[in-house]
């Protein structure tokens, strides 16, 4: 028996020392399928690593870059396929993050992936929009006028949402499955959010006092319809925001787009299979938005509306194989969106010298079906520079510091900016990327307001607070 222990024992070792030297001298991935996403090597500096957010992307490098990573993750998916959470098929907790702060993705890099499979609309070709105002589509929703709470006021009627029974939760991970509906649910870390504060502080510092700095932190779905104990304590992602926003210097204009979300949260606000709003919950923030900047929202029903139907999501990928995702396939998402009504030239750009601009739409109204990630049709998706030309004449000029939650909320504002400039900081000022100085570049584009959108996992999330650190040189930090 001793003779079986230890060669049990040996084999145990050689093969963990095996994995081991393969981990160091294989080739290590950039893309990881499973979660269709890009893999960014850490970039090593001093205040990365006193900040903690080196160490947190390393672990999260080496655990994306583990030998045979994508199968081992299947064949885990598919052992989960022989049982159910507590026992109950409607409900599922993962424990799990997309790495969204990590990077984004873009339509043309997709489309490119797709290895020249052809869509309706091609996002090296030239597009613009010009509408009149139409009358209400059919794709709007009938029940909505438009008109949401001014920032800061206390709606007393608000909507009857079904919240699910919790009885059945006994741990808590970052998705969670309730019937037909995907939602991730993100933690609190109140110093991170103090960070994130003063970043955003930071920047508007670094503008100047000729540029007005806007801060708009949306809640994403699971404040609204998970059950009780997922949105509550650590996990309000109201008390989240209003840490954020009492954080946050005197000269950052703070949107209040929770309260206008949680008055119509008995409308389609999120998807059930995507972690983002739909369009719809990006116009209820946009009127938010025109609250605090002092403009005048576009009513909903002069939008010029078209849809995509069978989204699944990335909460569908992230979930795939396991049994309780069958209710999300079998219940896809239908994507609505909104046309811009002025006139629109867009370009996107790999770095803020705009040598290599390649045209894009605003918003696509003919993605391929092998484009799976319908939320690529605003504004082509992720990408490191953004800029949107439009016929509003001798309108101000915008600059949008967002990940990919602001993506559905860009082409609102085209109402009311002659140039829109849309920067994604996730692809600036780390290794393998170009550099940034936000405050300059701001400058050569003559923006007069800037906007910082994110939702709660990015306002938590330190490696993404570094990223937005980073926007500022040091020595005009310093300074």
């Amino acid at each position: 028996m001793k003779k079986l222990y230890l060669a049990l024992m040996v084999t145990l070792l050689a093969a963990l020392t095996g994995l081991g030297v393969l981990s160091l001298v294989d080739t290590d991935p950039t893309f990881l399928p499973s979660e269709n996403r890009p893999i960014t090597k850490p970039q090593f500096t001093w205040s990365a690593l006193a900040d903690g957010s080196y160490m947190q992307s390393v672990e999260s490098y080496y655990a994306d870059t583990f030998p045979f990573h994508e199968q081992l993750m299947k064949l885990n998916r598919q052992l989960n396929q022989f049982y159910y959470y507590s026992g109950n098929d409607n409900y599922l907790a993962l424990d799990f993050t997309g790495g969204a702060e990590q990077g984004g993705e873009s339509l043309h890099d997709v489309q490119n992936a797709l290895d020249g499979q052809s869509g309706a609309q091609d996002a090296t070709s030239d597009t613009t929009t010009s509408q009149e105002p139409p009358a209400q589509s059919d794709g709007a929703d009938a029940t909505t006028d438009g008109e949401t709470p001014a920032s800061g006021e206390t709606t007393t009627d608000m909507p009857q949402v079904d919240i699910p029974d919790e009885s059945q939760a006994t741990s808590i991970g970052t998705i969670i499955v309730v019937g037909d509906n995907a939602m991730d649910i993100p933690t609190a870390t109140d110093s991170v959010i103090v960070s994130y504060a003063d970043a955003v502080t930071n920047l508007a510092a670094a503008m100047g006092d000729g540029v007005r700095t806007l801060s708009l932190v949306t809640p994403n779905s699971g404040e609204f319809y998970s059950p009780e104990s997922f949105h509550t304590g650590s996990h309000s992602q109201k008390a989240m925001i209003d840490l954020c926003y009492e954080s946050m210097g005197d000269s950052v204009v703070t949107v209040d787009a929770y309260s206008a979300l949680q008055a119509h949260a008995d409308e389609y606000l999120y998807f059930r299979t995507d972690h983002h709003w739909t369009a719809l919950g990006a116009y209820y923030a946009y009127t938010q938005y025109c609250a605090a900047a002092g403009f005048e929202p576009v009513p909903l029903e002069q939008f010029e509306t078209g849809t995509y139907e069978n989204f699944l999501g990335t909460m569908y990928t992230y979930t795939e194989n396991y049994p309780q995702s069958e209710a999300l396939r079998e219940n896809p998402d239908t994507l609505t969106y909104y046309l811009p009504i002025v006139e629109t030239h867009a370009r996107y750009y790999s770095d803020t010298t705009l040598s290599d601009g390649i045209p894009i739409s605003v918003v696509y109204t003919g993605l391929a079906e092998n484009v799976a990630n319908k939320y690529l049709c605003f504004i082509g998706g992720d990408t490191p520079v953004c800029i949107i030309e439009t016929a509003v004449e001798n309108g101000p000029v915008c600059m949008v510091v967002k990940e990919s939650y602001g993506n559905a909320l860009v082409p609102f504002l085209t109402s009311h900016y002659s140039k829109i400039v849309v920067i994604d900081p996730r692809e600036f000022n780390q290794e393998g990327k170009p550099s940034l100085d936000l405050p300059a570049f701001a400058a050569e584009q003559g923006v007069d307001d800037l906007l910082v959108i994110n939702y709660p996992f990015m306002i938590n999330n330190s490696f993404y607070v570094s990223l937005l650190n980073r926007l500022v040189p040091a020595d005009a930090a310093a300074s």
